[in-house]
């Protein structure tokens, strides 16, 4: 990593952020994409609201590295995508020293990707204001069709040999510690999304005294337009949305929607079912890359409103908790390199 940066080290941190694109016509804006689209390129630093004492945990410059585009709700794009965003992390460093000089040299002149610390891919859940980091991602039971009306169809390849996920486990979990960061997470966001329980902890540095500012050019959030409540087809926590069958009404909400709430009125929280749709199916993918290659797998899956909310105000605030949530993890990153000993490269990766 090795660069100077305006937070005073010489280590950098690298994370790859991902949004889904439109879901049918129904969410021609998907949020998830809104938010991830619209933040600064490095984690901007915290500014004072009003005099404190407190003073926050150090961390590194923290380059955030958001996918150029939008990622397609289908299985094949995202089967096919998540091995190529993590190819940096295993690149054989070797093999460049044994290729021709013609190729060395295309080498020199395409920028080298980065490799990545840790990844959070943001997907949109169902309509209530709540957010939600996944604990863990499911191999199986993909039934509903994507965007492309296509189905996974994973049943007639696990008994072949050259099937993606051969000898993965069913469920796979990650290995950033949820609990920790979701305390610090709490405390980085606005007064109105701190439970109870995060409010006046010393380790909350931003509660009620600092707060994370967007100290970055970039547009603030909002839509296009009024965003029609329509089919989700996700099924988030085992709910979904339905049409009324035959009727051609409106449609409506079934089931829970996000799981994992201590208490019912956090709107910050861990959840354990990611909903065995394209957001589980991201999320696993990304972790079973992660498992394959034997490497710690730090990531994350981000569940936000799939409403834009008035004026674009969930896309402005979602910003605000991505922010919040990235430096969490770092934060939890530089604990884990002062607790583990070695170089903040050869703990992560």
């Amino acid at each position: 990593m090795g660069s100077n940066n305006s937070y005073g080290g010489e280590e950098e941190i690298n994370v790859l952020i991902t949004g889904f694109g439109p879901f049918k016509q129904e969410y021609p804006h998907n949020p998830s994409w809104e938010i991830a689209s619209r933040l600064p390129a490095v984690l901007p630093p915290l500014r004072a609201k009003q005099p404190s004492t407190v003073k926050p945990p150090y961390i590194p410059r923290v380059n955030l590295h958001v996918h150029p585009e939008p990622i397609h709700v289908a299985y094949k794009t995202v089967r096919e995508l998540v091995p190529k965003l993590w190819a940096p992390n295993f690149a054989d460093s070797s093999s460049s020293s044994s290729s021709a000089p013609t190729t060395a040299k295309k080498e020199e002149e395409t920028p080298k990707k980065p490799k990545y610390d840790f990844a959070i891919h943001i997907g949109m859940a169902g309509p209530q204001p709540r957010w939600a980091i996944e604990r863990l991602a499911h191999r199986d039971g993909y039934a509903l069709r994507d965007v492309d009306g296509e189905f996974l169809r994973d049943k007639e390849n696990q008994l072949r040999d050259d099937w993606v996920w051969k000898g993965c486990p069913a469920e796979l979990t990650t290995d950033l510690d949820l609990d920790v960061i979701l305390k610090k997470w709490r405390g980085y966001a606005p007064v109105e999304f701190q439970s109870k329980s995060s409010r006046g902890s010393g380790e909350d540095y931003a509660s009620g005294k600092q707060q994370q500012q967007a100290d970055w050019d970039g547009k603030d959030g909002g839509d296009d337009g009024p965003i029609k409540k329509g089919m989700m087809g996700q099924q988030q926590g085992g709910g979904g949305w339905s049409r009324d069958g035959g009727s051609g009404g409106g449609a409506k909400w079934y089931g829970n929607d996000i799981k994992g709430g201590a208490n019912k009125g956090d709107k910050l929280m861990i959840s354990e079912d990611p909903g065995r749709y394209l957001c589980d199916f991201i999320y696993y993918s990304s972790l079973a890359e992660l498992h394959k290659h034997k490497a710690e797998k730090k990531v994350v899956f981000l569940h936000v409103p799939c409403e834009m909310g008035k004026d674009g105000e969930y896309v402005r605030i979602g910003q605000e908790l991505v922010l919040g949530l990235v430096r969490s993890v770092a934060e939890w990153l530089v604990d884990e390199k002062r607790r583990k000993g070695p170089g903040l490269r050869e703990v992560i990766v």
